[in-house]
């Protein structure tokens, strides 16, 4: 666990960034490790870093100096994982976390107030990252949506289609109309609604009623009609 995680080792092979690490799951947390291997294991972990960062820097602290930064560090972030303590030294490393040694000196309180800086990167990645996947749920939303209409579209237009194939095809006016009352004969609705005098003025009584008006009052009957029918069944 130590070799893998800790020291110079592991930091080369960690090459994610931060934006990277927070993407990925599984990896342990420092409470982890505490959990599984118990307090010393995380601090060993933690020195060994740090053994890197100052031997870097060529600085030499004692044992007991590096212990006692080691806990202070795991005391605050336990919840940092592995990776994250990884990318934290390398860029201790390289200067970008601010100044940390005077001289021949450590300043423990500049790397504490440096690792705060970290998290506070950490968390905006992790805002980062909770906002894309907002972002791509509503997206699959918005998708949903437009299906819906595209598809409602479709089947608008696939009635209308099958609406117009009535008037001259009977199996479509059935298609259509599967449902037909005792009241008329099937032959006088689909004639009335195909637009054949004879067979409107004996289901309406009424010449003055044009061929379209008919048609729209008898695809409306039938409806209704067909709708009410499968309600009360």
């Amino acid at each position: 666990m130590v070799a893998n995680w800790a020291g110079t080792r592991a930091q080369l092979n960690c090459s994610l960034s931060l934006d990277d690490i927070v993407k990925c799951e599984g990896i342990p947390t420092l409470a982890d490790v505490n959990v599984v291997y118990g307090n010393a294991t995380s601090v060993e972990i933690i020195t060994e870093h740090l053994k890197s960062v100052l031997q870097y820097a060529g600085v030499e602290i004692t044992a007991m100096q590096a212990a006692e930064t080691s806990l202070s560090i795991l005391s605050s972030y336990y919840f940092l994982n592995l990776a994250e303590l990884c990318v934290f030294f390398v860029q201790l490393k390289n200067g970008s976390r601010g100044q940390f040694v005077w001289g021949s000196k450590v300043n423990n309180q500049a790397i504490m107030v440096a690792l705060h800086d970290f998290c506070m990167d950490r968390n905006t990645a992790l805002i980062k990252l909770e906002n894309l996947k907002k972002s791509k749920e509503t997206q699959k939303g918005f998708s949903r949506i437009e299906d819906a209409a595209a598809a409602m579209v479709k089947g608008v237009k696939e009635w209308s289609k099958l609406k117009e194939m009535a008037k001259s095809d009977y199996s479509a006016f059935r298609r259509l109309f599967p449902l037909l009352p005792k009241k008329f004969t099937s032959e006088d609705l689909f004639n009335a609604y195909s637009g054949k005098e004879t067979a409107i003025r004996a289901i309406f009584k009424d010449s003055e009623l044009s061929a379209e008006e008919a048609s729209e009052r008898i695809c409306r009957y039938l409806i209704d009609y067909n709708i009410k029918y499968n309600n009360q069944h």
